[in-house]
């Protein structure tokens, strides 16, 4: 791997490079990340790290949908918490071996047709798909809005090019041989998505990002290399730091309102 991952930044936006991340992909991840212990707090009604947004903006009547459910652990942990929640996933077989271990209400489908009737949802929840589609998010956007009723809620999640990735793309990183490499997702600023989800006829309600410590170790390798005690001491002084948590997570998640 590359000094800073497989990563470059193209057009404004830090790409990158794995392999396509096609049905097989994520058929072969879900394969090995299903078991009856991963699932055990999500049967709990586990929401963390999404617990104060979920809380705060789902609503507990009418329906949710969950576009690009892989395995359904949100699905699972929405409905132990009363919330009304489905899931859809392009994934069948993971789906269908992870209701053997869990029963829950998904179903196979393709998130650019989902086959469900216009502005039948109350909420939609989308983490961490649409920035696989190297083209761009739009058309992801375009069918979550159709199906999404006038006032309903989106939430939904894409990597962050936040401020520390934009200083190191300043000063020279993310220019890594990807020759022989797929596109894999793409990472945008607050502004462009925010723009993104605007123009798709939203009004943004809030924003947060997730996973700060995944974020750091990608960009501060050397946090990880100081030994594993005082890794983990350091690590764990971040979640204190109200600007890291704010501001510097791996994932961007936006809360946005279908205009009426």
């Amino acid at each position: 791997m590359n000094r800073d991952g497989n990563r470059r930044v193209e057009n404004k936006r830090l790409i990158y490079y794995q392999k396509t991340a096609d049905d097989q992909h994520w058929e072969n991840l879900w394969e090995r990340t299903m078991d009856s212990k991963f699932f055990e707090p999500f049967i709990k009604g586990n929401l963390s790290p999404f617990e104060q947004v979920f809380t705060k903006y789902l609503p507990k009547q009418g329906l949710i949908l969950e576009a690009g459910c892989g395995t359904g652990q949100w699905v699972i942990a929405l409905q132990a918490r009363h919330y009304p929640c489905i899931g859809v996933d392009y994934a069948i077989k993971a789906l269908q071996g992870a209701s053997k271990i869990s029963p829950m209400p998904v179903f196979g489908g393709d998130l650019l047709n989902l086959g469900l009737a216009t502005a039948c949802v109350d909420a939609v929840i989308s983490l961490g798909v649409v920035e696989h589609r190297q083209a761009g998010p739009e058309p992801f956007l375009v069918e979550l809005t159709r199906v999404l009723k006038p006032g309903g809620l989106l939430l939904i999640s894409v990597p962050y090019f936040h401020p520390l990735r934009l200083w190191r793309a300043a000063h020279g990183a993310y220019q890594d041989i990807v020759d022989g490499l797929d596109f894999y997702q793409q990472a945008f600023t607050r502004e462009e998505f925010s723009q993104i989800v605007t123009d798709q006829g939203y009004d943004i309600l809030d924003w947060a990002t997730i996973e700060h410590r995944k974020g750091l170790r990608q960009e501060l390798p050397w946090m990880t290399r100081i030994g594993s005690l005082p890794s983990r001491i350091l690590f764990k002084l971040t979640d204190f730091a109200p600007y890291i948590r704010k501001n510097l997570g791996h994932m961007l998640l936006l809360v946005g309102q279908k205009k009426k």
